[in-house]
């Protein structure tokens, strides 16, 4: 009897069959499944009796008709730009960003790039000041100096000053209208009469002398017009007119403004003046504290310079009228004398006024009748 084997023979159970069984299966399906994709494959098939069927041939495009019936665009490289892309009259100069899986495509040769716009310089504002006329200082200096020379009296010192500021500044019409101012208070309206002919031609330039300039024309046309009217200058229609008015000043240390005004008064000839039914009011105006303009306080009075007063020796009789302002009523109330008004009433109605300035007559305008 032999010992037993150190070595044992193995011995397979019923799960490793089964096991054994499914892998030998599964390897037999694999197989069939790579013969029967190779068959597919083949360009040759097996009819069913056995014999080989050809594949049919591929089928044949003719490209020609392709692109009779859609012409190629002018571009080739077209057909490789994507949509969403900027065009190119929209794409940013600079490298194009190339398509996946595309060769870059190269610009045609008359292609250039055209640079950038230029935006034209935005405008420098220009300061106000630019428009704004510039004034010497000493144009203003000058139209000062003369109204205090002409004021006191000195009035042909005050035209040289008022000469070379029209040579400073020719276009301003202050001083020109200064000029006028003083001619007539020399009693020369045909000397002021050319200064405000010179600020009418200025036009709207002139500013406020323009409509001055314009009523003392009218005004110097409408006593033309009185003097072809009647043979003393009386205008038709009426009894009385104010002749050329005359200042004379009285210097007195005691006064701060003393002066006579002669009114000369014409009547139409032949007219049987009633000298109760005539009036005379001569205003006298006064600067207060430099800028506001109130009656007189000065001490005025008047008188006849003949006697007696009936127009049956001429067509003129004068009224003589004087103004007295102390240094005292000056002072108390920063008094200057500024100027008068003359108005003449016959029988409650106005036959003529004058003013000096004229600008008094705008500002306090005369009644045309009054009571009696």
């Amino acid at each position: 009897m032999r010992p037993p084997s150190p070595i044992q023979s193995p011995r397979f159970g019923r799960t490793a069959g089964i096991a054994a069984a499914i892998l030998a299966t599964v390897a037999v399906l694999q197989l069939g499944a790579v013969t029967v994709a190779f068959f597919r494959k083949s360009p040759r098939g097996i009819a069913e009796n056995g014999d080989e069927v050809p594949h049919p041939p591929p089928l044949k495009i003719d490209v020609s008709k392709i692109v009779a019936a859609s012409p190629p665009p002018e571009n080739p490289g077209a057909l490789l730009v994507d949509p969403l892309l900027p065009s190119r009259e929209e794409r940013p100069p600079g490298p194009r960003p190339l398509l996946p899986h595309a060769e870059p495509l190269p610009l045609p040769a008359e292609t250039t790039t055209e640079p950038a716009s230029v935006l034209p310089p935005r405008p420098t504002p220009v300061p106000l000041i630019a428009f704004t006329p510039k004034t010497d200082p000493r144009y203003g200096e000058l139209v000062e100096e003369g109204k205090l020379l002409r004021n006191s009296g000195d009035t042909a010192a005050a035209l040289v000053k008022f000469r070379e500021g029209v040579t400073i500044e020719p276009g301003n019409p202050l001083a020109i209208a200064e000029m006028a101012f003083t001619f007539e208070k020399m009693s020369l309206p045909e000397k002021a009469a050319e200064q405000w002919k010179r600020i009418f031609v200025m036009g709207d330039r002139a500013g406020v002398f323009y409509a001055m300039a314009r009523t003392k024309l009218e005004s110097a046309v409408q006593d033309t017009m009185r003097t072809v009217g009647g043979p003393a200058g009386v205008a038709n229609g009426k009894v009385l007119s104010i002749g050329a008015l005359a200042l004379a000043d009285d210097p007195d240390p005691s006064a701060a403004k003393r002066f006579a005004l002669t009114v000369p008064i014409r009547a139409r000839a032949g007219e049987d003046v009633a000298v109760n039914e005539m009036k005379v009011f001569v205003l006298f105006y006064e600067r207060v504290n430099g800028k506001d303009i109130a009656k007189t306080i000065a001490e005025v009075g008047n008188r006849w310079t003949s006697a007696p007063v009936d127009w049956k020796d001429g067509d003129t009789e004068t009224l003589e009228v004087s103004y007295d302002l102390s240094a005292q009523q000056a002072r108390a109330e920063r008094r200057e004398y500024h100027g008068y008004i003359v108005r003449l009433y016959y029988r409650g109605d106005l036959q003529d006024t004058k003013a000096e300035p004229a600008s008094l007559s705008q500002k306090f305008p005369a009644p045309l009748t009054i009571s009696e």
